[in-house]
């Protein structure tokens, strides 16, 4: 890629004394609370001040941007380092600059199990192929220190042997929206949702609850904003390896496969279906019920019915499109990110969470192998029993004005009913695990298992160990192996000593 694209041109660090830290927002002002008992882990925003407390912002379209990735986790796959977290967010922040501006306005980094996030606000003026170098540079810094401090898996999810440009097949998730331009309502909210140890297919509940169901968001019903026109919805089919085979790829042939998966993968392109909600409700619930089919994005609709804004967004992808030297790798699962509009034209943010109460089932949990209750979780939490999954989600306060993220608010915190929702989704998951242990359903089909290679080599040995037989039958010579007598004879053989005529 050569030289890097970002940062100061006088190649030194951006000062920490040029952000705005969410954490400082009271200072100087009266204490209305003696004391404060926290709730949840509320993440620190970092506002560039130049940008974000302009007296008169330009009316520019905006994004928000989150990219998240494993680049080693504490105690095995539980928990991101705060110090790997810190080195991402200083180098971030010191190299925050491109040309003339400010890369993200205003920004945030968080975890989910050992997840590490960044999220947060850019211009349509930066490119965002600098993004994602910055993302790309940045993460690998945390891989580095997650290395010194001997953590599990370094650099796991920094999948690409380099970054070519674009972090889309690279394995960080990462997903943006524009942000809308209107001179009348500086106002957005946000909803972000990060999910570890599971796939994409995860996040289908938001979209097949909130966006199509009234039982999960009366809005659909009774509002009188675009939301009572339905969405439409596109639906990627994430399956390029099942594409392979249904287009001639023998399944064993692992170089026809790669043949024909670097085919169909030429450009990013994706295998994508637009279906409305909620004339096609059957055609959309039949496709999200599995996991090779993933509601990506979904509009809101006009008058005539046709796309309007898009206002919904996840990181549909899974790993076993993304190309290293070693061919095509499989990874199964990519611990999806979801960004999306709430209130307005947009379900509450209770209404997309609600799903959730339900404490669903999803694939990935322990050595992404496994069928388990996700656990909706507070921002920055571990996982634990079984090593998860678990699902955060924060809505964050946007002024799309100047860019400014600014509050946060925690939809899984602590002190609500998502505290019994965890206590029910933890009873299910416990039974759930001693009822069934390694046996399907508990555990996925072994196509889908992520850690499998010692499954490979122990099926292909008992696989040599299976012979040919004749079914088990019972007559004749008594040995359950057909009904025929002595080899060659067709006389069955004398018993010997007969069968006693009574019982004393």
């Amino acid at each position: 890629m050569g030289a890097r694209r970002y940062g100061s041109a006088d190649g030194k660090p951006i000062r920490l004394t040029e952000y705005h830290q969410s954490r400082d927002e009271l200072e100087g002002l009266p204490q209305t609370l003696a004391e404060k008992i926290p709730v949840t882990s509320t993440p620190n925003i970092f506002s560039y001040k130049s940008y974000v407390f302009a007296k008169n912002p330009a009316l520019v379209q905006r994004y928000i941007k989150a990219t998240k990735a494993d680049v080693g986790g504490v105690g095995g796959h539980v928990v991101a380092a705060d110090e790997v977290k810190s080195v991402i967010a200083k180098y971030v922040l010191e190299n925050n600059w491109c040309g003339k501006e400010a890369i993200f306005t205003s920004l945030i980094v968080t975890h989910t199990g050992d997840d590490v996030a960044v999220t947060g606000i850019m211009t349509e003026s930066v490119n965002m192929s600098v993004v994602d170098e910055l993302m790309w540079d940045a993460l690998q810094e945390g891989a580095r220190k997650a290395a010194e401090l001997g953590l599990y898996g370094p650099g796991q999810d920094l999948v690409a042997d380099a970054f070519t440009g674009n972090l889309r097949g690279a394995g960080p998730a990462t997903v943006a929206l524009p942000l809308p331009v209107r001179k009348d309502n500086a106002s957005q909210t946000v909803l972000v949702s990060f999910a570890d140890k599971t796939e994409p297919m995860a996040f289908n509940y938001y979209a097949t609850g909130a966006y199509l169901l009234p039982r999960f968001n009366t809005g659909l019903v009774i509002a009188a904003s675009k939301m009572k026109r339905g969405y439409i919805m596109e639906i990627v089919d994430l399956d390029t390896k099942a594409q392979a085979v249904e287009a001639g790829a023998h399944p064993r042939d692992q170089r026809a496969l790669d043949g024909k998966m670097e085919e169909l993968a030429k450009g990013l392109q994706e295998k994508v279906i637009t279906l409305r909600a909620p004339e096609d409700l059957y055609d959309i619930e039949g496709l999200t019920r599995a996991s090779r089919f993933v509601i990506a994005r979904i509009w809101s609709r006009n008058e005539k019915g046709e796309r309007d804004q898009l206002g919904y967004i996840c990181s549909a992808e899974r790993l076993h499109n993304i190309k290293t030297k070693k061919g095509f790798t499989y990874g199964g699962k990519d611990d999806p990110v979801l960004l999306a509009f709430a209130q307005g034209d947009w379900p509450a943010p209770g209404e997309i969470t609600s799903p959730w109460a339900a404490a669903p089932m999803v694939s990935g949990d322990c050595r992404g192998s496994h069928n388990l209750h996700i656990l909706p979780m507070p921002i920055n939490s571990q996982t634990s029993y079984w090593s998860g999954p678990i699902l955060s989600a924060i809505t964050l306060s946007c002024n799309i004005h100047s860019g400014r993220i600014g509050a946060i608010s925690d939809q899984f915190a602590l002190g609500t009913p998502w505290d019994e929702v965890r206590r029910r989704a933890s009873e299910l998951a416990i039974q759930f695990r001693l009822a069934h242990g390694i046996k399907q359903p508990a555990t996925l089909h072994e196509d889908e298992l992520e850690y499998q290679e010692g499954w490979k080599e122990r099926r292909s040995r008992l696989e040599r160990q299976f012979e040919l037989k004749p079914p088990l039958t019972f007559g004749g010579n008594g040995n359950g192996h057909g009904a025929g007598g002595a080899k060659g004879s067709g006389k069955a053989p004398a018993r010997k000593g007969g069968r006693p005529e009574e019982i004393d």
